[in-house]
């Protein structure tokens, strides 16, 4: 779990199985006073180059504005491939 005090602009999982999938949940909390952008444009798998996590309809990713607002991603790496997005948001 993270609470924002900036802008996110990339994000590094390491360790990711070569084989099989893994997933990972982040629960983000949005700034106090200011909204902050999470990036999911500049994504690494195991020191490989940015991807863009894929998103349900191709539709991307933006954080929720609203103070202190809720999101939780989980990301879904099938043989450590460029991550499935799956964001439940503005809890």
């Amino acid at each position: 779990t993270i609470t924002l005090t900036e802008n996110i602009t990339d994000i590094d999982f390491t360790n990711i199985p070569a084989a099989g999938t893994c997933a990972i949940t982040l629960v983000i909390t949005q700034h106090a006073s200011s909204a902050k952008t999470v990036a999911i444009n500049a994504v690494t798998v195991n020191g490989g180059g940015d991807v863009t996590a894929k998103t349900s309809g191709a539709a991307g990713f933006t954080m929720s504005t609203g103070t202190s607002k809720i999101d939780v991603l989980t990301f879904i790496f099938v043989n450590a491939g460029t991550p499935l997005l799956n964001a439940i948001q503005d809890f």
